[in-house]
Order: C-alpha cells, then sequence, then structure tokens
C-alpha cells in the first residue's frame, strides 16, 4: 500500500493590507522611505522604525509606502500584526510569528524547528538570496522583533509601534508626528467628501485643530460628516467645538480615539498610571520634572525616569529639553481618568503644584525684584530648583510663565485664593520688566477682586499697589494715582509701614511724571523717613535716586547730584548693579 505523501506547505508572499485611499499628506515621511533602498551597496539590511503616539497614522504610512516599494521586492511583501496593542489579545510571540513566516515561504508544519533561535535561523536561511520587504506592525519591544529580522541586505524592514524602540540596533527611527495644519485639512475634506467653501475654510481649520492635527481623529470626525450631506461644515465644526464629550464625538463602530489611548495606558505600570492621570491635572500648558515631582509626590530622580518612559511610550511630548506637554486630547483623556480618582487625592496632587509654583515664583522675584515689597508666606515644597543668578531666575520666570498664570486662575476650592494673590504678588516684578502689561493688568485686577472677596486686606493693599505700578507704566495716571492712593490708605489701616512706605514711594512717582514737583517731593519725602526708620536700604537707594531726579527737573543742580551720589553708594554697597547703572 503506498505512504501517503503529505501536502505542500501553501506559499503566502504577498500578504500588504490594501493601501489606503485617501492617503493624504506625509511627503517627506514617505519620500525617506520611499528612498531608503536607492543604494544597492548597502551590507546590512534596512529597518525603519516608524514610532508615534496612537492614531497618528504610523500604519497607513508602511503600507502604502510598501505598496509604492513591491515592485523592488519581487520575491515577496509580508504583514505581520505583533499586537502589541491589540484589544483582548496579548502580544504576539515571535516563535508563533516565526512559525507563520517560515510556513509562508514553503517550510512545511512538521519541519518546524522546535526552538526560537532555531527558527529564527532557518528564517534568515531562507531569505538569504532573496528580495524581500517585511512590514512589522504595532510592536512591543525590541526583544519581540529581533528574533523576526532577516540577515539579508536585500531585504526591507518597516516596523512600527508606539514606543521609541531605543534598544534595537542599525534601525533608522522614524518618529511620525501629528499632521501639519494644511495637511490635516486636506484630509479632512477628503474623507468629508466636501469641496470647502471661501466661507468653510475657517471651520475646517478650526476642526481639525479641535483633532489635535491627529489623523485618526480627523478620520473619525470627517467620517461622521461624510454621512450627512446635508450638514455644513460650519454648524457641523461649531456643535464638535461645544460638546462636553469631545472623545466620545471621536468613535465610529468599533474605531474610537479614547479606545486607542485606552489600549497604551492599559499597559502602563499603576505608578506610570498614576503620574499620566495626575499630567491631566496640570493646568499649563508643558511642565518639567520638579513640578512632576510636586504634582506626584515622588522623587525628583523617580519623576525624570517616569517622564522618560512616558515619552518613550508616546504618551507624552518633549518640545525642549526636559519640557514635556501632552497632545490636547491625550490631556483630554487623562483629566477623564481622574474623575475616578477620590476627589481628595486630586485636590492634594493640585495644591502640591500650586505650592511649588508659589513657592518657587518667589524664590525668583528675590533676584528679580529692584524695590522691598511685602511678600505672602506659603509653604515649602520639598523639591526646587535653587537659583544663583538673576540670570538662571529670569529664564525659569520666562519659561514657567504660562504655567504660573494658569495656576494663578486655576479654580481649586478654598485653597485657590492664596494662591493667586500670592503669585499675582511674586510675578509684579517679572511682569512690570518684561510684560506684557495688560496680562499684569488682569492679573492683579483678579487678585485684588479675590482678596477683596475673601477679606484679605493685606492682600488687597498688595494687589492695588502692584495695579498701580502698573497702571503707571501704561502713562494711566489718574488710574495709577486712585489705585495707589486706595493701597496707602489700607496699609495705614493695617498699621503696615512698609506697604505704606511702599505706596509714598509710588506716589510720589506719579506726582513727578504729571509736572507736580513739589508733590512729588513731600510724598518721596515721607517715603525716604520710612524706609530709613525700617532699616529699608534698597527702599532708600531708590527713593534718594528719584527724589534726585525731582531736584534735577526743578534745576536745582547741585542738590540732585548730592542725593544721586548718596543713591549711588547705597546700590553699590547693596551690589545691585541695575541701581549703579
Amino acid at each position: 500500500m503506498p505512504t501517503a505523501t503529505a501536502p505542500a506547505a501553501a506559499k503566502a508572499l504577498h500578504t500588504l493590507p490594501r493601501d489606503v485611499a485617501a492617503f493624504t499628506g506625509r511627503e517627506d515621511e514617505l519620500h525617506r522611505l520611499l528612498t531608503t533602498t536607492e543604494n544597492d551597496s548597502a551590507q546590512i539590511v534596512a529597518i525603519h522604525t516608524v514610532d508615534g503616539m496612537p492614531g497618528v497614522g504610523k500604519t497607513a504610512l508602511v503600507t502604502h509606502a510598501a505598496h509604492r516599494l513591491a515592485e523592488r521586492y519581487p520575491d515577496g511583501q509580508l504583514f505581520v500584526d505583533l499586537h502589541a496593542h491589540t484589544a483582548g489579545q496579548n502580544p504576539a510571540d515571535p516563535s508563533g510569528i516565526l512559525a507563520t513566516l517560515l510556513i509562508s515561504v514553503g517550510i512545511s508544519p512538521q519541519d518546524l524547528p522546535d526552538t526560537l533561535e532555531e527558527r529564527a535561523a532557518l528564517w534568515r536561511d531562507r531569505l538569504a538570496d532573496r528580495r524581500m520587504l517585511l512590514i512589522l506592525d504595532n510592536a512591543i519591544d525590541p526583544a519581540q522583533v529581533e528574533p523576526l529580522l532577516p540577515a539579508s541586505p536585500q531585504c526591507l524592514v518597516l516596523l512600527t509601534s508606539r514606543r521609541r524602540l531605543f534598544a534595537l540596533d542599525g534601525a533608522e527611527p522614524l518618529p511620525l508626528d501629528t499632521l501639519p495644519p494644511d495637511q490635516a485639512a486636506r484630509l479632512f475634506t477628503r474623507l468629508a467628501r466636501r469641496t470647502p467653501t471661501e466661507g468653510d475654510h475657517n471651520a475646517v481649520t478650526e476642526a481639525v485643530r479641535l483633532c489635535g492635527h491627529l489623523p485618526l481623529a480627523i478620520t473619525l470626525l470627517a467620517a461622521r460628516l461624510s454621512h450627512h450631506p446635508t450638514w455644513d461644515i460650519i454648524t457641523f465644526t461649531e456643535e464638535f467645538a461645544t460638546a462636553q464629550d469631545r472623545l466620545g464625538e471621536l468613535e465610529a463602530g468599533n474605531r474610537a480615539v479614547a479606545a486607542a489611548f485606552d489600549l497604551s495606558y492599559r499597559d502602563l505600570t499603576p505608578h506610570l498610571q498614576r503620574l499620566f492621570r495626575y499630567l491631566g491635572l496640570h493646568p499649563g500648558p508643558d511642565i518639567d520634572p520638579y513640578a512632576t515631582a510636586a504634582l506626584a509626590d515622588i522623587p525628583l530622580a523617580q519623576a525624570r525616569r517616569h517622564l522618560e518612559t512616558l515619552y518613550a511610550d508616546h504618551l507624552i511630548e518633549e518640545p525642549t529639553r526636559h519640557r514635556y506637554r501632552l497632545h490636547d486630547l491625550l490631556r483630554e483623556y487623562a483629566h477623564t481618568l481622574t474623575a475616578h480618582d477620590p476627589t481628595d487625592t486630586r485636590t492634594q496632587a493640585t495644591h502640591r503644584l500650586l505650592v511649588y509654583y508659589t513657592h518657587t515664583a518667589q524664590t525668583a522675584d528675590h533676584y528679580l525684584t529692584t524695590a522691598p515689597h511685602l511678600r505672602i508666606p506659603t509653604p515649602t515644597p520639598d523639591t526646587a530648583p535653587e537659583f544663583t543668578t538673576h540670570e538662571y531666575a529670569l529664564t525659569w520666570m520666562r519659561t514657567e510663565y504660562l504655567n504660573l498664570i494658569a495656576c494663578a486662575h486655576h479654580p481649586t476650592g478654598r485653597t485657590q485664593p492664596t494662591y493667586l494673590i500670592a503669585l499675582a504678588n511674586a510675578m509684579a516684578a517679572y511682569l512690570r520688566q518684561q510684560g506684557p502689561w495688560d496680562q499684569a493688568v488682569t492679573l492683579h485686577h483678579a487678585a485684588a477682586t479675590t482678596a477683596h472677596h475673601t477679606k484679605n486686606r493685606l492682600g488687597q493693599a498688595g494687589a492695588l499697589w502692584d495695579l498701580g505700578g502698573v497702571r503707571q507704566l501704561m502713562g494711566d495716571y489718574a488710574g495709577a494715582t486712585d489705585l495707589l492712593e486706595q493701597a496707602l490708605e489700607q496699609f495705614r489701616a493695617l498699621d503696615n509701614r512698609l506697604g505704606e512706605a511702599g505706596a509714598l514711594w509710588c506716589l510720589g512717582g506719579v506726582r513727578r511724571l504729571t509736572g507736580d514737583y513739589g508733590g512729588a517731593a513731600d510724598l518721596l519725602g515721607e517715603a525716604l523717613e520710612q524706609f530709613r526708620a525700617l532699616g529699608s536700604r534698597l527702599g532708600e537707594a531708590n527713593v534718594l535716586r528719584d527724589l534726585g531726579a525731582v531736584r534735577r527737573l526743578t534745576g536745582d543742580y547741585g542738590g540732585a547730584a548730592d542725593l544721586l551720589g548718596e543713591a549711588l553708594e547705597q546700590f553699590r554697597a547693596l551690589g545691585s548693579r541695575l541701581g549703579e547703572a
């Protein structure tokens, strides 16, 4: 009786998914992939890792590129999903993947080696003389990928991952960012099957901005519009902009932006999940390791490591060195996750952040202020940068400016008024020197109003003083006079001699600028007595300088020289080079 012959293994050498019909943009990235094999003298296999955040279009890019490159790889084009972030599935085992690949090139199932190392060696052997293109999609780490890589320089590997695969030797990284605004707009109108009118362009721009220029979000939003031909783009965008649950609007069938984010979030360790959620509580545009340590109540070194891990996983961006931010939709996603944390826990995290920013701003202000002024006591954070120079303090304040403004206006229950008033006070010198003055007016007005409502009379007096100083710089002398007189009255009622002296000094400055030299001299004389009685040498030096200016303006040049000479000695003794100049 003849022996049965085992059937030959089936060969499946062309398994690319269908090309993306509406593929739009990515010209530079596509050019880089398409020109990867033009140098036929290469002696190593070409490997390109395309990494990026969920929904950024990694698979679409490599699939489109593979279809364009297919003719260069006549021996096969294979697509392998490694399932690093696939709902309901564990990441693919490389040994099992190799079994599938080996069968695809003609190895009979019964001839498959048993071990991972043997299968990897046989895979490399079978590809030794072939020109093949291999897409390894959705990889979790280099250990999963390494056994699958061919050794032939005639092969090309396009690999996608949500993680930056730093440890994959020889790979050319291609980080994929969100789409530029013009490409995002083209993708939206193409998928929505609309030709925008002149009046629609702003609405399209706003729609893709609200999507964070993320291809998946744009695709899902445009798909909704495409199924409603009677809807107009402007109304559609307005409704999306005002939606209470914007992430909930970005889903269709089994595709959703939030679901894509979920898969990456669930792969994080509990400590990283907690930090990611807390980043959604931060009110400003970006964050550094110091603020992260305060927010999450962890050591600075741990904050740095955790941020680097989230960056490697494309859950946060690093626009500049050691400064991190969440994509707009990831920020919204993280914020929704914090709803499951206890209210007290969220409040404590935000409180720690406000303590950090307020205290550090006050410390920086020591190097920036050119006049003695009130300081509102605040707690000290566990970790903060140590300023040693005026330049370092100024750089920090410039860098953190938007975060400080956001924190000052952030509603945090009973503790918020204290930090609004304290932050406004700490930023006063910086805003006077650097501007913008209209922002300073808004901040100090909010601080004064809040202090009034909370019956914080000292905080109100200080805010009125700061507000009056800015009004003076803006040339609103009548407004400045009114505010400074209010501040003076408050300080006298509180018997706060330093505040009283400061208000007298500023009022004298306004009188000088309006030509009332006699009134200026009287007010500045009172301020000088107060500062001397308090032992405030900086206040005394400032008033001497301004009194000297009044004497000069009235033609008393000898008296002016004497007063300015005294001021010069004081500034030199204080080490104030700006005052000396």
